[in-house]
């Protein structure tokens, strides 16, 4: 059961990755960065729940990314790496654009999907 459950998290965290990267791939006038960060928000959360399907930990559906993450690092110190919010500096630094932020949320997605193999 948690092999299917696990597998059906992957497959929805692909399609929200492949939006989110497709959205990326348009020209930057017609990108909607809201739609990109929203996806490759969406992505991080299941590729998370999925990992931890493939583990038997429990979770609920409701559960934060942030605490998502923290079951995964207990579970294996490689998602230590995995910074999903960004730094006192990076949030007063207030010149980073909607897009940038979109391309940066990407990144971390993929970076995710890497970590859950």
């Amino acid at each position: 059961m948690h092999l299917n459950q696990s597998k059906t998290k992957f497959e929805q965290a692909d399609q929200h990755l492949e939006a989110a990267q497709s959205e990326l791939n348009r020209p930057a006038e017609d990108v909607v960065p809201h739609m990109v960060s929203s996806s490759a928000r969406h992505a991080i959360h299941y590729y998370l729940q999925g990992f931890l399907l493939t583990r038997k930990v429990d979770f609920s559906d409701t559960d934060s990314v942030d605490s998502l993450l923290e079951k995964c690092r207990a579970i294996d110190s490689k998602f230590q790496g995995l910074h999903l919010g960004t730094s006192k500096a990076e949030e007063e630094n207030r010149f980073r654009t909607k897009l940038e932020e979109a391309d940066h949320l990407v990144n971390i997605a993929s970076q995710a999907k890497e970590l859950v193999g």
